[in-house]
C-alpha cells in the first residue's frame, strides 16, 4: 500500500497491521490542513499550530485502534486538533502570558480568504477584528469560511449540534461586525455582506 488513492480507513488498518508507510501516506494527506486550521486558530503563531500539530498526529498514531472507521476519519483528527487547540489555550490563558505578538496577524496565509476581495488598506483592520473575537467565534468562522467545513463536520469536530454551530456562527459574525464598527463602520457593511455572501454560496443564509 504506497499511493494516495487507498481510503482513510484502509490507512488506518495498514497502520495497525504495522505498515508504517500508510501511516506515513496519512499524515501527508491531513497535515497540511490540520496545520491550516491550527494556525488560523492560534491567532497565525506558527510555532504553536506546528507544535499541536505534531502533537495531534501522536494522538491519531496512539489511538489507532480506537478509531471508528465507520464514521469521518478527517472530522475525527479535526476533533483532536480541536481539543489539543483548546487545551493549549486555556493553559496560556491560566498563565495569564501573551503567545502572541503583534505582528503574527502582519502576514495572511496564501489560502483564498474573505479578506482578499477588500481594499488591501483595510486589512489591517480586518485582521485586528478578527483577533478581537473570542476563541469559540473565531473558530467557527476558520471552520465554515476559511477550511469549508458543513455544518455537520463542524457540529462532530466541536462534538456539538448542527443548530448550536449555526448560532455560533451568526454570534460570531455579529461580534464581528460590532468590532468593525468601531474600527471602520464603512468596512464592516462590506465585510459581512462579503461574509453572507459566502454563506450563500456554501448553501447557508446567516
Amino acid at each position: 500500500m504506497n499511493n494516495f488513492s487507498n481510503s482513510d480507513a484502509e490507512l488506518i488498518q495498514a497502520t495497525i497491521d504495522n505498515d508504517q508507510e500508510s501511516f506515513k501516506i496519512f499524515v501527508e494527506r491531513y497535515q497540511k490542513p490540520i496545520f491550516s486550521y491550527l494556525y488560523r486558530f492560534l491567532y497565525q503563531n506558527r510555532e504553536a499550530a506546528e507544535d499541536i500539530t505534531q502533537s495531534v498526529f501522536l494522538k491519531v498514531y496512539q489511538n489507532l485502534n480506537n478509531i471508528d472507521t465507520s464514521k469521518s476519519i478527517k472530522s475525527w483528527i479535526y476533533r483532536i486538533a480541536h481539543n489539543e487547540a483548546a487545551n493549549y489555550l486555556r493553559s496560556v490563558s491560566s498563565k495569564k502570558e501573551s503567545i502572541f505578538d503583534d505582528e503574527q496577524w502582519s502576514k495572511m496565509a496564501d489560502q483564498k480568504e474573505p479578506e482578499e476581495d477588500i481594499s488591501k488598506q483595510y486589512t489591517d483592520i480586518v485582521q485586528t477584528a478578527l483577533k478581537k473575537l473570542k476563541p469559540k467565534y473565531r473558530e467557527v468562522i476558520v471552520l465554515f469560511y476559511f477550511e469549508e467545513k458543513s455544518y455537520d463536520e463542524i457540529a462532530t469536530i466541536l462534538d456539538s449540534s448542527t443548530n448550536s454551530v449555526g448560532t455560533q456562527i451568526r454570534r460570531a459574525k455579529h461580534q464581528l461586525k460590532k468590532i468593525l464598527d468601531s474600527l471602520a463602520p464603512d468596512l464592516a457593511a462590506i465585510f459581512i455582506v462579503l461574509l453572507s455572501l459566502l454563506s450563500i454560496k456554501r448553501g447557508r443564509t446567516l
